[in-house]
């Protein structure tokens, strides 16, 4: 049996609770065991850069919500939140984080976001006027919630809030600190940092920085962030919850116990299931748009939330939704929303289904 304790001090520090773990260890020749915590309670764990993202990221969506009461928005104000330029947010720290959303968001979507900001500004120049079909302004709900939307019915902050909750969180996890680049066999895990722990420590602990839940989720389901606080909403049908953390929790204790077959697994498993958690939350929000139909703010909100989960699973390299089916859900939502209908809704949520076999469950999400 490997002795991982010549790599450093095991790293499951005020457990609880916690389970004993075997793996072979990726040789082959010996197996490894270790204890993996019940919450992400490890020795040098620091996720703060996450944190402060996804700080950044509720003051803009907070800002650009202010247009749903008539606000008028400058462009210019989400652009420097966005590049954490001219300290932006209220939150001091942040401006000083040394962080930004906007050079951690995929290369390829920079533009188009910038170009939402724009768009966004531009419909607020209704100071609060209705809205309707052509026309930018205000949408009523039947039980008088207000949402901003441009003259095709779009609401910009659900796009640009769940498109960068992908182009950021979802990208860099799935993409970076999930992958070879930031856990392979060339990254350092044997030098600890005080605070970080070893490279790759300090790299899965920055994608479990991104899925926004507490160290003891889903026992605890208070304070969650964007994406976990979506795996809860739809953790009945996907059982995401523990799914998600489970392989967390398991990923982070075979890096400290040096055992790379049991991390290699627990990635493979996050990168999968937060691709099905990106996918159900779409179906998510367009059975809301189904159900409130005949409601153009209701399914204008839902639809405009749908859009951008839709656009996040564009950015992961080895996704189950091809190119061409992405279109045809893109396609079907539309462009105006006014004129997308029930069938329309049906068709996106059967391609989705289909391509991620939630056909059993695509109801109850």
């Amino acid at each position: 049996m490997l002795n991982f304790f010549k790599y450093r001090t095991v790293a499951l520090a005020a457990i609880a609770a916690s389970v004993l773990f075997t793996s072979c260890s990726e040789d082959g020749d010996d197996a490894v065991s270790y204890e993996v915590p019940t919450t992400y309670n490890f020795q040098n764990v620091n996720y703060s850069g996450q944190t402060a993202r996804l700080g950044m990221l509720s003051e803009l969506d907070a800002y650009i919500k202010t247009g749903n009461n008539g606000a008028v928005l400058d462009a210019q104000v989400m652009r420097n939140m966005y590049a954490n330029a001219n300290a932006p947010f209220a939150d001091a720290s942040l401006n000083t984080s040394g962080k930004q959303l906007k050079d951690k968001t995929i290369a390829t979507a920079q533009t188009t976001f910038e170009g939402f900001f724009n768009a966004v500004a531009t419909a607020s120049q209704s100071a609060g006027a209705a809205a309707s079909n052509g026309t930018a302004g205000i949408l009523t709900t039947s039980d008088n919630k207000k949402y901003l939307v441009d003259a095709n019915g779009v609401e910009y902050a659900q796009v640009i809030a769940k498109g960068l909750m992908g182009a950021v969180f979802y990208n860099q996890a799935v993409e970076g600190y999930l992958t070879d680049l930031k856990i392979g066999s060339t990254i350092d895990n044997t030098t600890v940092t005080p605070g970080e722990g070893t490279k790759m420590e300090h790299h899965w602990d920055e994608a479990f920085g991104y899925f926004g839940a507490p160290t003891d989720f889903p026992t605890n389901t208070t304070g969650l962030k964007f994406w976990a606080n979506y795996s809860n909403q739809v953790n009945a049908a996907l059982n995401s919850n523990k799914t998600m953390m489970d392989a967390f929790l398991k990923g982070r204790a075979a890096i400290s116990a040096n055992d790379m077959a049991g991390k290699n697994a627990a990635a493979a498993t996050l990168r999968s299931e937060w691709e099905r958690l990106v996918a159900a939350s779409a179906i998510h929000e367009l059975n809301a748009a189904r159900t409130n139909i005949t409601d153009q703010a209701k399914k204008s909100h839902y639809l405009s939330e749908a859009i951008g989960f839709v656009m996040g699973l564009k950015y992961k390299t080895d996704r189950k939704l091809t190119d061409a089916q992405y279109e045809q859900v893109m396609a079907k939502i539309g462009t105006n929303l006014y004129n997308t209908t029930s069938a329309d809704i049906v068709a996106a949520i059967d391609i989705l289904s289909a391509a991620y076999s939630m056909d059993a469950i695509k109801g109850q999400l």
